[in-house]
């Protein structure tokens, strides 16, 4: 079974690659990788490309696994995050659709980042109606070559511009980058974003 990080609204490079499997592990038991998008994600707004990145505390420092990582309920975060993701697709196509349960899962109070992660994955999951199961490692098995815990998982990993597939809120003059967040195919183009994801 693929081991994948378990990311705060995955980009749609992860979900790609998601999608290629039937049952996905995810990582419970690294040790917490700073500058990842374990606890940040890219939408883009009027601006360009805004990064969002919840604040966490590791109990046991850097050796903390990221089954341990706790979200401190300090900040008024979800309430920043959900004003930037509001203001950033509330005139997309399906945001009526989608806001109230992208709100809901925002403002969830779960204070462990891995569940916090989870819901999410999961809600997508069903969103986009993917066939992926889920569930956490028992332990941690060392990364292999193009593990996606490190090529999906880290923050300024390049993965090139090319044509936007699909009309976004605030098309940039540079491209579409696969390393925004999913909520962007989302809340653009509904279902469909499936086909984004699939292999037809």
């Amino acid at each position: 079974m693929a081991v994948f990080p378990a990311t705060y609204f995955g980009s749609i490079a992860y979900f790609k690659e998601l999608a290629k499997h039937r049952h996905v592990i995810l990582e419970a038991k690294e040790h917490f990788p700073k500058q990842s998008y374990r606890n940040r994600c890219d939408i883009l707004g009027a601006n360009g490309i805004l990064s969002l990145s919840i604040p966490v505390e590791r109990p046991n420092g850097s050796k903390t696994s990221m089954d341990l990582v706790t979200i401190p309920d300090t900040e008024n975060w979800r309430a920043r995050h959900w004003r930037s993701i509001k203001s950033a697709y509330q005139s997309a196509p399906f945001f009526d659709y989608y806001g109230i349960e992208v709100e809901e899962l925002v403002m969830n109070p779960e204070t462990n980042l891995l569940q916090f992660n989870t819901n999410i994955i999961e809600r997508i999951i069903e969103w986009l109606d993917l066939d992926v199961t889920l569930q956490h490692s028992k332990e941690f098995q060392p990364p292999i070559e193009d593990d996606p815990r490190d090529v999906l998982g880290r923050k300024g990993n390049s993965i090139p511009f090319e044509p936007a597939p699909y009309i976004q809120v605030f098309p940039g003059d540079e491209g579409f980058k696969m390393t925004l967040s999913v909520l962007d195919a989302v809340m653009c183009l509904g279902p469909m974003a499936r086909n984004l994801l699939v292999a037809r």
